[in-house]
């Protein structure tokens, strides 16, 4: 007798519920990185189809931050008022993922490239920090990027994480509060002594993204900032700490007055990614700055002896 063709309803309820069962577990099965890295993938593949406008919206969470002209503004209310362009296109994949072992926070991190009418315009890096949402969601808390120059580095297969081992978690009871008050200390020593400063604080593992420039990594990050001359005037507006204590970040503003020839006035605003690390304790894995327009700079000039492409305000926006 077959069943099948008796009770062909009962068995398409049975399957639907088994397939669901199914879904829901390989959804619980994923772990808070390869979580973090789908939001990502799929953040970019909404902006190939249904364009940059609707794919921010949608990823951003209600208090997400970008930057407009170096400063940190409302990612909703910037993309709900910002017009379509049409034949416009941004594209951008992540070359590095990181999530805090409580899985509440992680950031991604890679190139950007923007083209009109498939004609390439600019390109950069970006920084992205997703948080997981009451309603288990990831969405963004703050996306920054910069114009560089250099090649971008190629997509991976696999997306890699931080080679050195995090600290254990230690659940902290005021997030905000303990990562602001590592981020000041480091400010205020870094007003002091801003090389050495950058040289202590610096994972060996740690990016840096600066307008116009290509990006320092490892150790060719702390050999540049060694020689820093003059240091910035950081000034946190937010942050958070991940719940395990092992991941976490700060936002603000900057300040470095000029320098004569050495180097132009910059303000603008930064993201700091911080990271307790088993050997080292807390380290900046991250960080980047994207500067207000300066009219004094020209658009091809020496900063800090490097030749850079302009320090005009860019972003992983159209």
């Amino acid at each position: 007798m077959n069943l099948f063709r008796l009770y062909p309803m009962k068995n398409q309820l049975t399957i639907g519920v088994v397939a669901a069962l199914l879904l829901s577990f390989a959804a619980h099965a994923q772990s808070p990185r390869e979580a973090v890295i789908a939001a990502e993938t799929s953040f970019a593949a909404q902006a190939a189809k249904v364009g940059t406008k609707a794919a921010f919206l949608a990823n951003t969470a209600p208090e997400g931050l970008v930057v407009e002209e170096g400063k940190l503004t409302s990612a909703q209310e910037l993309w709900q008022n910002r017009p379509n362009r049409p034949g416009s296109r941004l594209t951008w994949y992540p070359v590095l993922a990181d999530v805090a072992q409580s899985g509440d926070i992680g950031y991604t991190t890679g190139p950007w490239s923007s083209f009109q009418n498939d004609r390439p315009q600019s390109s950069g890096e970006y920084v992205t920090v997703w948080r997981k949402q009451p309603d288990g969601q990831w969405k963004f808390m703050v996306d920054m990027g910069i114009e560089r120059i250099g090649t971008a580095p190629a997509q991976a297969a696999t997306v890699p994480s931080p080679r050195l081992q995090a600290a254990a978690a230690t659940p902290s009871t005021a997030p905000s509060y303990v990562i602001l008050d590592i981020d000041r200390k480091f400010s205020e020593a870094e007003q002091l002594k801003p090389g050495a400063t950058y040289e202590q604080y610096l994972s060996t593992e740690a990016r840096l993204y600066r307008p116009g420039l290509s990006m320092m990594h490892g150790a060719a990050a702390a050999a540049n900032m060694k020689n820093l001359d003059g240091g910035y005037l950081f000034k946190a507006t937010g942050g958070y700490l991940a719940a395990a204590g092992d991941l976490g970040y700060v936002v603000g503003t900057l300040h470095r007055p000029s320098a004569g020839t050495k180097h132009p006035q910059e303000n603008g605003s930064y993201l700091r990614i911080w990271r307790r690390e088993a050997d080292a304790g807390w380290r900046v894995v991250l960080e980047i700055f994207n500067f207000t327009a300066n009219p004094s700079t020209p658009a091809d000039t020496t900063i800090d002896g490097v030749r850079t492409a302009g320090q005009t305000p860019t972003k992983r926006a159209q």
